[in-house]
């Protein structure tokens, strides 16, 4: 009994060490306009990198958003070479948790969305929240004037062709309208 014990407290152990380094990769939350956005996918550190040389596409862009009816929203995006992740908050100008829960389409498809997360892969693999697989946005700052918006999320992802399922914690963005 001993020792499944001491085998299972260090197989803990190992995996808080893990977790901690892959947190360790992630960008400091910070509230100045910095352009960074960083989360655990499945527990894996990802950070935006852009889209390579000479294709104009940079990590991080954003930040408050007015739609077609003058509303003020909240869009982000971060990429890497061949992935994309978006987050899209409607009517959201304050500090405040705003819930990810409702089936929605994604922008630019979407004039009027509902307030979601997403994540794609190579164009291809899709993954959104919905009213079954939700999420939570943290404004922890916000200043229309200056244009910066900072925040951390926690969501879980679904893919509907596959019915696949990704987790996405300790996310945090800091954006500045440019």
């Amino acid at each position: 009994m001993k020792d499944i014990l001491l085998v299972f407290f260090g197989c803990l152990l190992i995996s808080s060490s893990c977790r901690k380094q892959q947190e360790d990769k992630l960008p400091p939350a910070t509230q100045t306009g910095a352009n960074t956005f960083g989360c655990l996918v499945n527990g894996n550190a990802w950070v935006p990198t852009g889209r390579g040389v000479g294709s104009g596409i940079y990590p991080t862009a954003g930040g408050f958003y007015a739609n077609v009816d003058n509303s003020l929203n909240i869009f982000i995006k971060a990429y890497s070479e061949n992935e994309i992740f978006q987050v899209f908050l409607k009517h959201a100008i304050a500090i405040g948790d705003y819930p990810l829960n409702k089936n929605t389409a994604i922008m630019p498809g979407a004039i009027f969305p509902e307030s979601y997360g997403s994540y794609s892969i190579n164009g291809q693999e899709d993954f959104i929240t919905d009213s079954l697989h939700t999420g939570i946005v943290q404004i922890t700052y916000a200043d229309t004037v200056k244009g910066i918006v900072s925040g951390t999320f926690e969501m879980q992802l679904y893919q509907k062709n596959t019915g696949k399922v990704i987790n996405i914690t300790k996310g945090r963005f800091d954006y500045k309208n440019h």
